[in-house]
C-alpha cells in the first residue's frame, strides 16, 4: 500500500481531513487572524487574534480583562463566519463603520459567553461593540454543566468564539453538594485539566482543512502563593493545564486612569498587555493602549486611543519624522505636539488608515524576517 492510499484510508476511517500533507493545507500555510482594532494589541499578538487557538487573559481585578474580552468578541462579530473577511470597515475612534460586502452569504460570527461570574450585561457589551443577536450566554449551577454545553457548542461548528468569564469562578459540583467544612484538594485543577482536553479535542474535530475553526478565550485571575519568599509569588486558579493548553497567555495590567479635567471622573484607563506566551508569533512582546469608558471629544465609549498608537509606531518605523516638538509626515502635514498630531489624524481618517496599514505591513515584514 502506497502512502497516498494509506492517507485516503485514514481519512475515510477517522474523518475527512484528519491527516493531510502539510504543503497542500491552506490552514497550515497561514493562520487567519481577527484584528481587534486596537493597533498595539494586534501588533504584539502577531497581527490579530489567531483563529483556532486557546488564549488566556489573566490579571488583577479591574485591570481591563473583561473589557478587552468584549472588544475581542466584538471584533469576531464584525467578521463573516463563512469567508472570514470583515463585514464592517471599522473606524476605531467612533466604534462604528460602513458595512462592506464580503461574500455571497454574509453572516456574523457567533460568540458563546460562559458567564460564570454572572456579570454579563447587554447594554455594556453593546457599548463595547458586541451584537446581542449573535451572542449566546451560558449560566449553569455546576461548572461541569457549562463545560459540557461549551463542548457541544464547539463540536457543532456553530460557535466561532467561546469566552469563559472567568476560570476562577467555575464551581465544581463536589464543592456545592458536599459541606463547606470538608476540605477538598485539587478539585478545580482536575476539572480544568479535563475541560482543556475536551475543548482542544472539540477544536480539532473540525478537521485541518476548515479555515475558520473555533477560538477559545479564557479570563483568569491572579492569586498569591502562601509562604513564598523568593521568586514570583503569583499564580492563577485552575492549575498548570490551562497554561500548557493555551497558545497565547496575556497578563493584563492597569497602568492608571484617564481622568476628566473637571470633577476627576475617570474617562477610561491605560492598559498594558504582556504576551508571556505566544506560539503563533514572537513572544514576550507588550502592548500599551488606552480604553475609554465614557464618551470624549475625540473617542466614544469602548474605543482605544488609535491616533496616539499610530503616531508612536509610525515614528518607530520612520513614517513620521520628529523634529523637536514637530511631527512631520510630509510637506503638507506638519504638526506641533503629539496632541495636535493626533487630532489631525482623527480629522483625516484616510491619512490615519494609510499610516496604520503601512505600520502593519512593516510589522508583518519584520515577522517574516525582512529588515
Amino acid at each position: 500500500m502506497s502512502f497516498q492510499d494509506l492517507l485516503k484510508d485514514i481519512n475515510k476511517r477517522y474523518g475527512e481531513d484528519c491527516m493531510v500533507q502539510a504543503s497542500k493545507s491552506n490552514r497550515l500555510d497561514k493562520r487567519d487572524r481577527i484584528k481587534t482594532g486596537i493597533l498595539s494589541f494586534d501588533i504584539a499578538c502577531g497581527g490579530g487574534v489567531p483563529l483556532g487557538t486557546i488564549m488566556t487573559l489573566k490579571g488583577e481585578y479591574s485591570s481591563g480583562k473583561s473589557a478587552l474580552a468584549h472588544r475581542i468578541g466584538a471584533a469576531f462579530q464584525r467578521h463573516c463566519r463563512n469567508c472570514g473577511n470583515p463585514m464592517i470597515d471599522w473606524m476605531e475612534n467612533i466604534q462604528d463603520g460602513a458595512h462592506v460586502k464580503c461574500c455571497k452569504k454574509p453572516e456574523k460570527m457567533r460568540v458563546v459567553w460562559f458567564d460564570a461570574e454572572g456579570s454579563y450585561q447587554n447594554d455594556w457589551a453593546t457599548k463595547l461593540g458586541m451584537f446581542p443577536d449573535n451572542t449566546y450566554v451560558i449560566r449553569t449551577e455546576f461548572a461541569e454543566q457549562g463545560i459540557d454545553i461549551a463542548d457541544m457548542s464547539i463540536r457543532s461548528g456553530e460557535c466561532d468564539l467561546l469566552v469563559v468569564d472567568s476560570i476562577a469562578h467555575l464551581t465544581p459540583s463536589v464543592e456545592i453538594e458536599q459541606s463547606s467544612e470538608k476540605w477538598q484538594v485539587g478539585t478545580m485543577a482536575r476539572l480544568m485539566n479535563k475541560a482543556m482536553r475536551k475543548w482542544v479535542s472539540a477544536q480539532n474535530s473540525v478537521g485541518l482543512e476548515k479555515n475558520i475553526s473555533p477560538t477559545i478565550l479564557l479570563i483568569n485571575q491572579i492569586r498569591m502563593k502562601v509562604g513564598v519568599f523568593y521568586g514570583n509569588p503569583e499564580t492563577s486558579p485552575g492549575g498548570k493545564g490551562i497554561d500548557f493548553a493555551s497558545s497565547i497567555i496575556c497578563k493584563v495590567k492597569k497602568k492608571g486612569y484617564i481622568e476628566e479635567m473637571k470633577g476627576g471622573v475617570p474617562l477610561g484607563q491605560d492598559i498594558e498587555v504582556i504576551f508571556q506566551k505566544n506560539k503563533t508569533a514572537p513572544p514576550n512582546r507588550s502592548a500599551l493602549f488606552s480604553l475609554f469608558f465614557k464618551d470624549t471629544d475625540d473617542y466614544l465609549t469602548g474605543a482605544s486611543n488609535i491616533a496616539e498608537q499610530v503616531i508612536l509606531f509610525a515614528e518607530y518605523w520612520g513614517l513620521i519624522e520628529r523634529k523637536g516638538s514637530w511631527y512631520v509626515i510630509d510637506e503638507k502635514n506638519r504638526f506641533q505636539g503629539a496632541k495636535k498630531a493626533g487630532e489631525a489624524l482623527l480629522n483625516d481618517y484616510t491619512l490615519l488608515c494609510q499610516l496604520r496599514d503601512q505600520i502593519i505591513e512593516k510589522e508583518i515584514g519584520w515577522l517574516g524576517g525582512k529588515k
